[in-house]
């Protein structure tokens, strides 16, 4: 009980941080800087952006798109990305605009804004001048004035109190679901397991019986063929005078041959080939005429999809190309576009053209 209790109140507390996180107002140099980060990761994930930490170096107060187009100016891609954010840099907002902005690349975005923000001065009030002070009101004023601010930072404090009380109440109501559904869970997965176990068995005893089977009919169909001989009488080869021309076999047509291909390793060579699928082994389905060339996929398998997303760069990326497929998060497809090329070369497959790939969720 003790833990689940201060469970909730970590989720209390991380989930009013990060409400108050997104919900802050930027600064009009903090919301300049948010549209250079975006800008740098875009760069990145397209191929031709540099290291952060030169921009930042450069300028430690925070870079600016300005900065990164002095570089990336003669990059094709970075016109269309600089002036679609710099049309937003005189609009201002908050933290929650900006991961909205980076897509799927608000999580790189956030980290580098809650570090910049960390390294920004407290900022202090202004201080108005002597010359332009307004005059010193009356004690009967400055009493009305003093009174008005205490009465809103009560009201201000009431209601972060309130919702402070409403989140803690919804990590509570979280909590006590997600316990109820994981002894639901764990039930399930007792009954899956004893329901696979069943039908593993009913499967091997079905293949014996289907062997034994087989195997009688083969020594049935093998006496019958013996007694065929038997019974056959003897029959005169006649010979016609005139010799028919036996005709030329056609030429055999080239028979289609498919290997199931493991993850290339890093000479791009992959590292197991078997002729049927092997769950946990088998990544890409090969297809060839000759045995030297050949072209290959991603199975379409839904858990051999679910095993390559887990780790998409260890599994995918050597034989693979698309647009940020080393981000799975949140996909459970993979579809692929175009098929790639590959060469059997001194006893190996060897990838040539890489297979074109996209995820779908």
């Amino acid at each position: 009980m003790k833990k689940l209790i201060i469970s909730c109140l970590a989720c209390v507390a991380m989930l009013a941080a990060m409400a108050q996180n997104d919900s802050t107002a930027l600064t009009p140099t903090q919301w300049q800087h948010a549209l250079a980060v975006i800008a740098q990761y875009e760069a990145l994930n397209d191929g031709y952006g540099q290291k952060s930490e030169t921009f930042e170096t450069q300028s430690p107060q925070g870079y600016t798109l300005d900065d990164l187009d002095a570089t990336y100016r003669p990059q094709a891609k970075w016109q269309s990305v600089y002036n679609r954010l710099k049309a937003l840099e005189n609009d201002g907002g908050t933290m929650a605009r900006i991961k909205e902005l980076a897509g799927p690349l608000a999580q790189h975005v956030e980290r580098d804004m809650n570090a910049y923000l960390k390294k920004q001065p407290a900022s202090e009030p202004e201080v108005a001048a002597a010359d332009t002070a307004a005059p010193m009101p009356d004690t009967l004023a400055v009493t009305d004035v003093t009174q008005e601010p205490v009465a809103e930072e009560k009201g201000s404090f009431n209601g972060h109190l309130l919702f402070d009380i409403l989140l803690a109440l919804v990590a509570l109501g979280s909590l006590a679901l997600a316990w109820l559904n994981r002894s639901e869970l764990n039930k399930l997965r007792r009954a899956t397991r004893s329901e696979l176990e069943t039908n593993n068995e009913n499967m091997q005893q079905l293949a014996n019986d289907v062997s034994q089977h087989v195997k009688a009919l083969l020594l049935r169909v093998g006496n019958i063929e013996a007694n065929q001989r038997v019974m056959k009488p003897r029959q005169v080869a006649r010979h016609d005078e005139q010799q028919t021309e036996v005709p030329a076999k056609l030429d055999e047509q080239p028979t289609e041959r498919t290997h199931y291909l493991s993850k290339p390793d890093d000479n791009d060579c992959f590292n197991r080939v078997s002729d049927e699928f092997e769950l946990g082994n088998s990544l890409f389905v090969l297809t060839t005429t000759d045995g030297v060339h050949g072209t290959y996929q991603v199975i379409d398998n839904r858990d051999v999809h679910r095993f390559a997303l887990m780790m998409p760069t260890e599994n995918l990326t050597r034989a693979c190309s698309g647009n940020a497929i080393q981000m799975s998060a949140g996909m459970t497809r993979i579809i692929t576009d175009r098929p790639g090329e590959a060469l059997f070369d001194n006893g190996q497959w060897r990838v040539i053209v890489k297979a074109i790939i996209h995820y779908e969720a």
